[in-house]
């Protein structure tokens, strides 16, 4: 059974989970015959699955792309949230939560020291658009990149006493860890679809307060995609637009929006932080436990 899993070239936290968990939790269990795949953390169940193999659902979700056909190669062993359920017309018996939840079950990095008690840890894609650790280093909070290796995210996240978190693993690590966090929402591509479906499982609302867009993505761009982003933000201007196509940047923020934003971050630094309740993570991490020993008795 091979590992299938999303690789961003730039990193990318709630992914790269996959390799650094599942070998832990399963190991000597993964090879390269492509006839079953596993599918674990990720917003992964949509029409990019391979069709012909059979597809082993551990803990995966839906949010991207076209509803996959689920048929007689889908074995759902596990769903991330009740949303996905109902988008994929499925038993919701099936759900329990996200698979990243499993990180209370294996050793974890030791939490960095800090001089900071709260830590922002922005979604991988924003990181890309803006240095937000100046925004950090203004307000006083710790910069953690989502596209850090998996290890130091997690000790860098434990040496903080609370999280703000943009990128939804950092919130489903946190909340994990039993790290208070707050959410927040920086850009307009963030998925409430996919925090909900995840947050449904924990009986928790979605309401993330708002951080204002900062962009400075163009200053080491290649010209030809600056021409390419300035050509699609003209299209979009004159109502020449397709929901299919990504939106461009805008070209670079200024100081008002800057300063907005270290307001909105510092507001966030002291607004009340959440956790899900211990009891119900329990019986989450067991129900997991309980698909892994089914699994482990196939080899």
């Amino acid at each position: 059974m091979k590992l299938y899993y999303f690789k961003d070239p730039g990193g990318n936290f709630g992914d790269d989970l996959n390799p650094w968990l599942w070998s832990q939790l399963l190991p000597d269990f993964f090879d390269e015959d492509e006839s079953e795949i596993f599918v674990g953390i990720g917003t992964l169940l949509n029409h990019r699955l391979p069709l012909k193999p059979i597809k082993h659902i551990v803990g995966a979700g839906y949010g991207y792309g076209e509803v996959p056909n689920v048929d007689e190669r889908f074995v759902i062993h596990a769903l991330r949230g009740y949303e996905t359920a109902r988008i994929l017309n499925v038993d919701p018996a099936l759900v329990i939560t996200d698979a990243a939840v499993l990180l209370r079950t294996v050793p974890l990095p030791e939490a960095a020291d800090s001089t900071h008690d709260v830590g922002f840890i922005p979604h991988c894609q924003s990181s890309r658009y803006f240095e937000w650790e100046t925004v950090c280093n203004e307000v006083g909070l710790k910069y953690i990149s989502a596209e850090w290796d998996v290890e130091k995210v997690i000790s860098e996240m434990r040496g903080c006493k609370k999280l703000i978190c943009e990128a939804m693993h950092g919130a489903i690590a946190a909340d994990t860890l039993r790290i208070p966090w707050v959410p927040v929402s920086c850009y307009d591509y963030i998925s409430a679809f996919k925090w909900r479906d995840w947050l449904s499982t924990l009986n928790l609302p979605y309401n993330p307060l708002s951080i204002t867009s900062l962009y400075n993505i163009e200053r080491d761009t290649p010209l030809s995609s600056r021409l390419k982003n300035s050509l699609k933000r003209g299209l979009y201007k004159s109502g020449i637009w397709s929901d299919n196509w990504t939106q461009a940047p805008t070209s670079k923020t200024g100081r008002a929006d800057f300063d907005r934003a270290v307001k909105e971050l510092n507001a966030a630094s002291l607004a009340p932080a959440q956790l899900s309740d211990d009891a119900l993570l329990s019986t989450h991490t067991q129900r997991y436990e309980a698909v892994l020993e089914r699994l482990k008795k196939r080899t």
